[in-house]
């Protein structure tokens, strides 16, 4: 399955873990602020790196679900994963919100990684049901509307948070930040961050079972 390490020479980070397991599954959540991504590709754009991982974990289990739909077999879609992310890293100066979204451009570059890999696994034509899983897997209005109302939710919650607690949470989260890195930039001691992320996730949490 896929994780949260992009492609080999590409850049990784220690995580606070206990906000990224909060937030795995919720991927919807994020991909959902259209604004955000863009924000991402355009970080990437100027080869930021940090940008990059936070992209990758915001989306890779879409893209993933896109490529198994495609490909039928784990394996083959965790390769069209990865080299779609190599292609959105080089690629992230060219995407233009003008004409897609940009998870929509995402998708559309992993489907095209997906087709290049079947042609180069099988010799037979697609079958019927492959060529309907590289079609179209654009988010359906149904799907929007969820996600969009799961964004406000999580939003929401957040402002509700001590400044301290929402700072640190979203700084590990959306920034890729480890509690040490977090600490340096807030100036703050190791301690009293760790203790900032864990009762701002248990009021995060109650606020979202509300």
């Amino acid at each position: 399955m896929i994780g949260t390490t992009p492609h080999p020479g590409l850049p990784s980070t220690d995580n606070c873990s206990e906000v990224l397991a909060f937030f795995e599954g919720r991927t919807a959540i994020l991909t959902a602020n259209t604004d955000y991504l863009e924000k991402l590709l355009a970080q990437c754009s100027l080869g930021n790196r940090r940008a990059f991982e936070t992209l990758y974990r915001s989306v890779a289990p879409r893209l993933y679900s896109v490529a198994l739909r495609c490909m039928g077999r784990s394996d083959l879609a965790e390769e069209v994963v990865q080299e779609s992310f190599v292609r959105i890293w080089h690629n992230a100066s060219r995407y233009d919100a003008h004409l897609s979204a940009p998870l929509t451009w995402m998708i559309t570059i992993t489907r095209n990684q997906a087709i290049d890999q079947l042609r180069k696994h099988r010799e037979l034509p697609l079958s019927d049901l492959q060529q309907d899983a590289v079609a179209d897997d654009s988010p359906g209005a149904h799907e929007q509307l969820h996600s969009a109302r799961e964004a406000r939710a999580l939003n929401q919650c957040l402002e509700r948070l001590e400044g301290m607690q929402r700072q640190s949470i979203t700084s590990a989260y959306f920034h890729g930040l480890s509690a040490s890195e977090l600490a340096q930039q807030l100036a703050a001691p190791l301690g009293s961050v760790k203790s900032w992320i864990r009762r701002g996730m248990e009021r995060l949490r109650r606020c979202l079972e509300s």
